[in-house]
């Protein structure tokens, strides 16, 4: 890389406008498509908004997928049976009748919304947006819990439990870990929240991002089928690297599954994706490999954060962060000058049910990336801080007759 596109002073010189009129027409946020227009216009735009596998697929398996993508694209896909077979092989989950694929994770989250979420549903907040607004387009009841700076962004099972029984709300969503605070329980303290809500209607613990939470990650994976009312909710496009391609699936015992089973379309995951499931199969040391990394990334990353006296750094457990900038610098003005001076694509959590724009959740990413996105903060909180800061000097000089 030459030394103007890393270094954020020069960068910010050369790099076009992006219309960030598109943060206000979606309630996650814009595609890296459309703030590139459809990938004609890249700007050495840096994408920290996505967390994602930086480090997989391996290349081999990259190139025997494009040698094989014309069979992919002419014929149909296997059976919805077939591809779960390959994720529990790839994924180390014991049961592979105890699996169903989905188009990414949202379309399984959809159709748990619409055919077994009835009445009433308690999620913590915040939290990923398809679990809140969904469910409110669909009249369902939304009762919340809020994660509180005071308590790191962190719920206690006892807490959570007392307040969904106080509730009376029939459905549960828990994020382990919580995106976007990076907050996680147990092993121990999930399967004990399952034993002791025995008598809701669902309760769905969502894993999209717990391969990135520990070496040894406390999912409940192989657990979930035990419980007549539970399911677990993954994803495997962000994990491999591949977050376009839509993968994702879910976790329960099979009376659950064959009842989903009946309404998902027949070949609901297209044959890209079914070839490269096939071809990361037997991956699993490599993909091991690529989470080590992921989460020394995270780590390096707030670290760095640590610089910045600006941020509240939350402690985390996937391959994000969660911050809070202070009260008296404009969050969504950081957001935009990060983006317009530097290409830097940062998820203001402004638009979140229980946030507000002061907080970010900053994705990991390799070192290099790591230290462009901390210099070009620097320049930009030094500018704000500078706005910011003018009124109050201008009053100050006013109070004592020097204007």
């Amino acid at each position: 890389m030459n030394n103007d596109a890393s270094n954020p002073a020069m960068a910010s010189t050369s790099i076009n406008s992006f219309d960030t009129s598109l943060f206000a027409k979606t309630t996650h946020n814009p595609s890296y498509a459309s703030l590139t227009k459809q990938f004609s216009e890249v700007n050495n735009l840096r994408d920290y908004c996505i967390p994602v596998n930086s480090y997989f697929p391996p290349a081999q398996v990259m190139e025997k997928l494009h040698e094989k993508m014309g069979y992919a694209l002419k014929y149909y896909p296997g059976s919805n049976e077939n591809i779960a077979e390959n994720i529990a092989t790839f994924s180390g989950i014991e049961n592979p009748a105890t699996i169903i694929a989905g188009n990414g994770s949202t379309e399984i989250i959809s159709w748990l919304n619409s055919l077994f979420i009835k009445e009433s549903l308690f999620v913590p907040a915040p939290s990923f947006g398809r679990w809140i607004e969904e469910p409110q387009g669909l009249g369902i009841e939304l009762h919340t819990s809020r994660y509180q700076d005071s308590l790191n962004q962190y719920l206690s099972p006892e807490q959570l439990v007392a307040e969904v029984k106080q509730s009376g709300a029939r459905n549960l969503v828990i994020c382990n870990p919580n995106n976007p605070t990076g907050s996680i329980m147990s092993r121990a303290q999930i399967l004990s929240v399952l034993d002791q809500l025995t008598e809701l209607d669902n309760i769905i613990i969502d894993e999209s991002f717990i391969d990135f939470s520990a070496e040894n990650p406390p999912s409940i994976k192989n657990d979930v089928a035990d419980f007549p009312n539970a399911w677990v909710l993954k994803s495997l496009g962000k994990n491999v690297g591949l977050h376009g391609l839509r993968m994702g699936f879910a976790i329960s015992n099979e009376t659950n599954i064959a009842k989903l089973r009946k309404h998902l379309p027949y070949w609901n995951v297209n044959g890209i994706t079914e070839m490269l499931l096939h071809l990361i199969k037997d991956e699993q040391a490599t993909y091991h490999e690529s989470r080590l990394k992921t989460i020394a990334d995270a780590v390096y990353l707030s670290e760095r954060f640590e610089e910045l006296p600006e941020f509240t750094i939350f402690p985390t457990h996937s391959n994000f962060i969660f911050v809070k900038l202070r009260n008296d610098i404009n969050g969504t003005q950081l957001r935009d000058r990060m983006l317009q001076n530097h290409g830097c694509f940062i998820r203001n959590c402004g638009n979140k049910l229980g946030s507000s724009e002061q907080y970010f959740r900053i994705a990991a990413r390799p070192a290099e990336d790591v230290n462009y996105l901390i210099a070009a903060l620097k320049i930009e909180l030094a500018v704000l801080t500078k706005i910011e800061d003018e009124p109050m000097l201008h009053a100050n000089l006013i109070n004592n007759g020097a204007v």
